[in-house]
């Protein structure tokens, strides 16, 4: 009887809410500007109480939305769309009329945060439109616990290097914002490997312009591709972190203990942010590897080996703090320290002549110690809709030692076969080092009452100190026809100050002429101020047993200060127009600049010699010159002419055409101006050119993309040129006993071309996806190769291809690359040379019972066409296993256990190509190791725990249902 009275009950509750939910809200979203319907928008009813979700929608391509199943009640309809102003409109449901229609609702364009992002959608994998490349997070399965940098490389067009660093689309990516904020600066592999993935609800990548373009309108050429990374609803309130500790040791008898350690937490409310991380390792991750991800975060994030072995411990905090919608503040403070070793072989070939060459080898060994500090912020000021105020402060100190010992040996070589040997050497140097830099910029925008009437002004400034101390004894032993026929002995230390303090003024003014057609002045001017003040001296020890010291002379040749003040100024009126189906920008630039250089030295070169106790690591006094030299005062006076074209054509809504032209002035380095021998290297004396002029570059580019939404087929175009004037170039000139001298020089007729194209498209059930990526590119670079002028013609060619199935029990990938180059030496054609890179390579990811995770990916590297002992073979093979643990409400725990290059062939190895020389390195790289991990990931959010995918409305197509943390449809 109770189980009948039971039932009758539960059917009356369920009739009486049945009856509640059976009203309808619908709506028509529209363009305010062009008038034309919105496709793909969000809309989100939520409780006007609590703001809780109700239910939610998508509006269909006229713009249409329907959100069904609700009650009568107070709501709030919520429209959000990224490149447009969230709409916050109530509506009142009394239950008398079951569809209610709210009419057009005209959505408004944000022309201050992602500017350039029109899209919005969750149904689709991947949307296309304009410059903006969107994907859906939950389209592409991670595992859980995964890090940002896990999802990125499922993306179709992305590749996370070993390194960390990222590409989509063959474009390089310079910075991760979170819901369009920075997050820790200029640094993407932060956020890629210490965010969780599964708080991503999209990731948009686009070509973002700097903050004072996006408040006029006009591209002022300071443009990056970054990626937005939008926050689920559900993430936006909580803290959620994780920590990892890890021991393990190298695989080869007589390696080193291995070991990881480092937390992250995440704290956030609604628009705040606060993010602390910490790390120590010597596993060259950085401390950053896996905190986050279970899976290949660490594990392919290890197959890097350049640059040696490096122990680094790290600390980091960041915040984005909106004190109001007039006022935000986004800021963060970090603090490195690192001490590297690496090993290196380098091999350098030299043309020459009458088919003959100069072939170096070099063995180093280093150590490198260095601490840093950065503090960056920005803050964001708006009184009110017509003005805006953007601040950004900045300090960086750093402080480093280095110790480098060096074996060389040189040989003549004819038709790249060894001859005869011409010397052989070895050298020891250290060299310590601080420096600080303060800079900041301050950027402010009015709006006028006339819609696209736009005055702005920057004020941009830096300044920068340091010094170094560098000691450097080398003895080399010349031979004629392998017969030794004398030595040298250089003994000598260095003093280096350097001071450098430079600003900016940038003002702009926009005004409409009607039709939406627009005029723009603006003015910039740079100034440079430099100043490097270098004191050598020639150090020489007592051979007294009793009494162990050293002198030191001032060596007044080599002793060299420089200073240069310079400046730059741009003139420019551009005209911009806006139509329905395309929009161009024209301008013209006059850019005059003009510099002052001065080259000084002592006076009197016997200098007083100093009399120094054994050993002595204080400085030596440092002399600022007080004699111009002779062709010491140079003044430069220039001007450039450079038109700029920028024109982009809708032919819908996922497909566009792109072209842009600029022209960017480039002044030489204190370094390339320095009128003084530099002989810290003793095979290679290197001296400035006082007498160089700023170089000045042409840039084209044109991109042409495609989207189509029911077969989810990508691809683009992407073909670019520049072209070069004064463009400088390295002068190297063989001396007869083979040892090098090298300055600069201005040249001519340098250029390069790009051409790059991929596609990217699922099949069938949408589980395989297959993408292709190829370039072609041919570099024309003209420089001197012995004092003669030569030309070196290098083409490329790249083609990547690769496959992915994806499901619920496993995913595998399948690649294969190949990259050939094909140099040409004019001045030696017979020294032309060829090389192949040929790659193959796969991944797997099981997702086994009772919460186990196995991963393993390999690849083949062959390479031929290199020199003796370059041309390699290796298989890469690395694989993990991993074990959840336990899974509570105060957080999830995982056991792994990985273990890199299992075959122990891993090698790291570059070839170079430079104007008459080729040059094939190989560097230090971490022995096959094995890990054992424990890492912890907790989620805390308002009124209990719960994943990410429970707390994100599930619209349309899935199911429909809204999650509550106990597995329920209440809204959470």
């Amino acid at each position: 009887m109770k189980f009948f009275k039971a039932l009758l009950v539960f059917s009356l509750c369920s009739l009486s809410i049945f009856g509640q939910k059976n009203l309808s809200i619908s709506g028509t979203l529209i363009d305010n500007n062009t008038k034309e319907p919105v496709d793909m928008a969000t809309v989100s009813i939520l409780n006007t109480r609590d703001k809780s979700f109700v239910a939610g929608s998508m509006s269909n391509k006229k713009g249409v939305f329907n959100v069904q199943g609700i009650s009568k009640g107070q709501y709030i309809i919520s429209i959000t769309y990224v490149g447009y102003k969230t709409i916050n409109q109530p509506v009142t449901l009394s239950g008398d009329n079951p569809a209610t229609n709210v009419g057009k609702i005209s959505l408004v364009t944000d022309d201050i945060v992602l500017a350039e992002t029109v899209i919005e959608g969750k149904v689709p994998e991947v949307v296309v439109k304009g410059d903006t490349v969107e994907y859906d997070a939950d389209s592409y399965k991670t595992p859980q616990n995964a890090a940002v940098e896990d999802l990125l490389k499922k993306l179709p067009g992305a590749e996370v290097d070993k390194d960390g660093n990222i590409t989509v689309n063959g474009k390089g990516i310079k910075k991760i914002l979170v819901d369009g904020k920075e997050f820790f600066s200029d640094d993407p592999k932060v956020a890629s490997k210490n965010l969780p993935a599964e708080m991503v609800k999209k990731v948009q990548v686009l070509d973002r312009k700097s903050d004072m373009a996006r408040m006029t309108g006009f591209d002022d050429g300071d443009e990056e591709t970054v990626i937005n990374l939008t926050v689920k609803e559900g993430m936006k309130k909580g803290t959620m972190g994780n920590a990892m500790a890890g021991l393990g040791h190298d695989v080869p008898e007589g390696g080193d203990l291995r070991y990881e350690a480092g937390a992250m937490v995440n704290q956030m409310r609604d628009h705040d942010r606060y993010t602390l991380m910490l790390g120590a390792n010597n596993t060259n991750n950085m401390g950053a590897a896996d905190l986050g991800a279970q899976r290949f975060g660490g594990m392919r994030g290890m197959r890097r080996g350049s640059g040696g072995i490096n122990d680094s411990k790290n600390f980091a905090f960041g915040m984005n703090k909106e004190f109001s919608p007039k006022l935000s503040l986004n800021g963060d403070v970090s603090y490195n320290t690192s001490d590297r070793n690496s090993f290196s072989k380098v091999e350098t070939e030299t043309f020459l002549k009458n088919d003959s060459s100069l072939i170096d080898r070099q063995i180093t060994k280093n150590e490198d110690i260095s601490d840093n500090f950065g503090l960056n912020m920005r803050m964001e000021w708006k009184p009110d809709s017509m003005n805006t105020f953007i601040f950004r402060p900045n300090i960086s100190y750093n402080k480093s030692e280095s110790y480098e010992t060096q074996d060389f040996e040189g040989f003549d070589a004819l038709y790249g076969l060894q001859t005869d040997t011409v010397y052989r050497g070895f050298a020891n140097s250290t060299n310590n080092g601080e420096g600080f830099n303060v800079g900041g910029s301050i950027e402010y925008a009015h709006k006028f009452s006339k819609p696209g009437r736009v005055f702005s002004v920057s004020f941009t400034g830096s300044y920068n100190e340091s010094y170094s101390q560098g000691n450097s004894y080398w003895k080399k032993y010349i031979y004629e026809q392998n017969i030794l026929n004398r030595d040298s002995v250089v003994n000598q230390r260095s003093e280096n100050d350097n001071q450098t303090a430079t600003y900016r003024i940038y003002t702009s003014y926009v005004e409409p002429i009607g039709h939406n057609n627009f005029l723009q002045f603006a003015y910039r001017y740079n100034r440079y101020n430099t100043e490097s003040i270098n004191s050598t001296y020639d150090l020489r020890h007592s051979t007294d047993f009793l009494l162990p010291q050293d002198t030191a002379t001032l060596n007044g040749n080599q002793s060299r200060s420089t200073s240069r003040y310079a400046t730059e100024q741009r003139f420019s009126l551009k005209f911009k127009s806006v139509r329905e189906k395309y929009n161009y920008t024209i301008g013209l630039n006059v850019d005059p600049s003009k510099s002052t250089n001065k080259t000084l030295q002592p006076y009197n070169s016997e200098f007083t010699t100093l009399i120094l106790p054994f050993p002595y690591d204080k400085r030596l006094p440092n002399v600022m010159g007080d004699s111009i030299i002779p062709g010491g005062l140079l003044e430069q006076n220039v001007i450039n002419l450079s038109p700029e074209l920028n024109f982009n054509y809708l032919f819908g809504k996922r497909t566009n055409l792109r072209i842009d032209y600029s022209g960017n002035t480039s002044q030489p380095t204190s370094k390339q101006l320095a009128d003084y021998e530099d002989h810290s290297n003793p095979m290679n004396t290197v001296k400035g050119n006082p007498n160089l002029k700023p170089s000045y570059s042409n840039q084209l580019s044109a991109r042409f993309s495609k989207f189509v939404p029911e077969s989810q087929f990508f691809y683009n175009i992407d073909a670019r040129g520049n072209l070069s004037f004064n463009d400088i170039v390295t002068v190297t000139t063989i001396n007869t006993d083979r040892t090098k001298y090298t300055t600069y020089s201005n040249v001519n007729g340098n250029w390069n071309a790009r051409l790059r194209g991929m596609f990217n498209t699922p099949l069938k059930n949408k589980k395989f996806t297959v993408g292709d990526f190829a370039m072609v590119s041919y570099d024309n670079s003209k420089g001197y190769t012995n004092g003669s002028l030569n030309t070196t013609k290098n083409l490329s060619v790249t083609n990547r291809a690769n496959a992915n199935y994806r499901s619920e029990l496993f995913d595998v990938g399948l690649n294969g690359s190949l990259t050939y180059q094909n140099v040409v030496n004019e001045l030696q054609s017979e020294n032309s040379r060829e090389t192949y890179d040929w790659g193959i390579g796969g991944y797997t990811a099981w997702y086994l019972p009772y919460k186990f995770t196995l991963d393993s990916d390999i690849d083949l590297i062959l390479r031929r066409g290199y020199s003796e002992g370059f041309n390699t073979n290796q298989v890469i093979w690395n694989a993990a296993l991993a074990k959840e643990i336990f899974n509570k409400k105060f957080g999830t725990g995982i056991l792994k256990f990985k273990i890199y290059d299992i075959l122990q062939e891993r090698k790291s190895m570059s070839y170079t190509v430079g104007n008459g020389y080729t040059r094939n390195t190989e560097s230090t790289t971490l022995p096959s190791f094995f890990m054992c991990s424990f890492i912890y990931k907790f989620q805390i959010f308002p009124g209990g725990n719960a994943s990410a995918k429970d707390m994100e409305p599930d619209y349309g197509g899935r199911g429909g249902r809204f999650r509550g943390p106990d597995g329920g449809g209440r809204p959470f």
